[in-house]
């Protein structure tokens, strides 16, 4: 057995190693090797070199994967992850997502995918059981925690028959929508029965239902949870808890209403243990991606993210954040509530009780000398007033908005009392967006359609006199809901140039809603729709149901 102080060297050993492998590719710079030695150093309990990278945005898994593999001589997996069920009734299922392995059928015999080869523990036990007949490889956390999600949205959850107890389902609730991916829960009680749904891809799907009698003791343990007084189903409430599954922390936020049939409630899932998408994974055509990088490159000035309620705002703004985030750079965000924890940032959250409300913090956030700030929402005139004080003052501004297309921002920051004159010389950047559920492209079905046989609404996505289609095969398959598998965004970019700063300043708003009209077509949120449809990603009923 090694001392702690053997331990400590071995680690410095690997991560002294790991770091020149990383220097070498220049995949990181000595100053962010320094700055994640030196947060190794400081933790209380020890911590991966590569984990610490990630974490702080200053390395990609695909990446520090790779160098693992030729640090550790072990192969990067490439394969399908097909989980191989005998191996998992030899290794236990609670030792192998203890330590992020995945066990995967293999024609050469036994193979586990890790995400640590230096996890001697978990290897020693492998080798043993299996008599050093395993291969190992190697792939990044997040797809072996996806690829054992996707094993339980194929039904190894537990069903209703082994639940004892409301108790037992209420957290069988929770534990089945993480596990599925559900960004929502409602409960809704009917005259009948008690419904449960849950959103996914932003689409209610029906999840179960419970006898009628059981919602008033269903209702207050989430009370319970959520610090509320037992039996007060006569008033409205907003409140939150968390919750945890398995190395998952997830932020449940509860909101209920006295209905006709009794309490409804809905309970929406933040994880906490997510990390930021990168900006380059969210999908953006390249014409709204150059506009974007363009945006990002300015010094100062405001740029807003447009759309309804979950339509990926927030999500978008972190990608960005995380873009242009370096240690040499000091952000700061308010938000309602911090959705994911970000490396190199100050988060606040909303807390109306305590005087920290969006426009309080943003105003008390430049006297922090912040490069970069990050306010969750413009609701009100006073956080507009502060978000285009920021801006004018030399600070870059990120934030969202409540409008339906770019060029409405300008005028909803007029209602806010932002005068135009002010909009001009701070705002960079509006982008509108919307999430569109993407087709299975294992089990999509493909069509010779021509504009008259569609819906009048589906013909604006196609060209021409006929075209190849894609639709979703609502039967489904083992990889995906009803044919769909995973979202991405359709949007419309309106970048402040000087004619259209001109014409903000003389209130010439009209005049900048034709010109987006008149511009090039693939700037348009239908003209991206449609490019997504000739893809094959999306179907034209799916662009008409979100883009209309």
């Amino acid at each position: 057995m090694l001392s702690k102080k053997q331990i400590k060297a071995v680690y410095s050993m690997i991560s002294e190693k790991l770091g020149s492998v990383l220097i070498n590719k220049q995949l990181i710079t000595p100053g962010a090797l320094s700055l994640a030695l030196a947060v190794q150093g400081a933790l209380e309990e020890r911590e991966r070199l590569g984990s610490i990278l990630c974490d702080y945005g200053l390395l990609n898994d695909q990446d520090l994967v790779r160098a693992l593999a030729e640090q550790s001589g072990w192969p990067v997996f490439e394969g399908e992850f097909i989980l191989d069920t005998e191996m998992v009734l030899i290794l236990g299922k609670a030792f192998l997502c203890q330590h992020a392995i995945f066990p995967v059928v293999s024609v050469d015999g036994a193979a586990c995918v890790l995400s640590d080869p230096y996890d001697t523990i978990a290897t020693d036990h492998i080798l043993a059981l299996l008599a050093n007949r395993v291969k190992f490889f190697v792939s990044p956390p997040r797809m072996i925690m996806d690829a054992w999600t996707d094993q339980k949205q194929e039904g190894s959850l537990v069903t209703p028959s082994h639940v004892s107890g409301v108790v037992d389902a209420a957290g069988m609730l929770l534990d089945e929508a993480v596990a599925m991916g559900a960004s929502d829960i409602h409960i809704e009680p009917s005259e009948k029965v008690v419904e449960v749904r849950v959103r996914m891809d932003g689409v209610l799907r029906f999840h179960r239902s419970f006898p009628l009698k059981e919602n008033p003791r269903l209702v207050n343990i989430f009370f319970n949870r959520a610090e509320i007084s037992a039996g007060d189903f006569m008033r409205f409430h907003d409140a939150r808890f968390d919750h945890v599954v398995g190395s998952r922390k997830v932020d449940v936020r509860l909101s209920h209403i006295p209905s006709i049939n009794g309490s409804s409630l809905v309970l929406r899932l933040l994880d906490k243990t997510r990390s930021a998408v990168s900006l380059e994974d969210l999908g953006y055509a390249p014409e709204h991606w150059h506009v974007i990088k363009r945006a990002l490159q300015k010094p100062h000035g405001m740029i807003l993210l447009t759309g309804p309620t979950g339509c990926g705002k927030t999500t978008s703004l972190y990608a960005m954040l995380g873009h242009v985030k370096s240690p040499g750079i000091k952000a700061v965000t308010v938000e309602d509530p911090v959705e994911i924890r970000l490396p190199l940032a100050t988060q606040v959250p909303v807390d109306v009780k305590k005087g920290h409300d969006f426009h309080q913090v943003a105003r008390a956030f430049l006297r922090h000398d912040p490069d970069i700030m990050l306010i969750g929402e413009v609701r009100d005139e006073k956080t507009a007033s502060e978000a285009v004080r920021a801006a004018i003052t030399g600070h870059r501004v990120f934030s969202t908005l409540h409008t339906n297309d770019a060029a409405s921002a300008i005028l909803r920051l007029r209602d806010l009392g932002v005068d135009y004159s002010c909009i001009a010389h701070t705002l960079i950047c509006v982008v509108a967006q919307r999430l569109v559920r993407k087709l299975c492209s294992y089990c999509r079905r493909e069509e010779f359609v021509t504009p008259s046989s569609l819906p009048e609404g589906e013909r604006v996505f196609i060209s021409g006199t006929g075209t190849i289609v894609h639709h979703a095969d609502r039967r489904g398959c083992d990889r995906c809901f009803e044919g769909f598998n995973g979202r991405t965004v359709v949007a419309e970019t309106l970048f402040i140039d000087d004619q259209i700063r001109f014409m903000i300043e003389q209130g010439l708003v009209h005049e900048i809603f034709l010109k987006m009209k008149d511009r090039e077509p693939s700037f348009s949120m239908r003209a991206d729709a449609a490019r997504l449809v000739r893809e094959g990603i999306i179907s034209t009923e799916e662009a008409a149901r979100v883009v209309g």
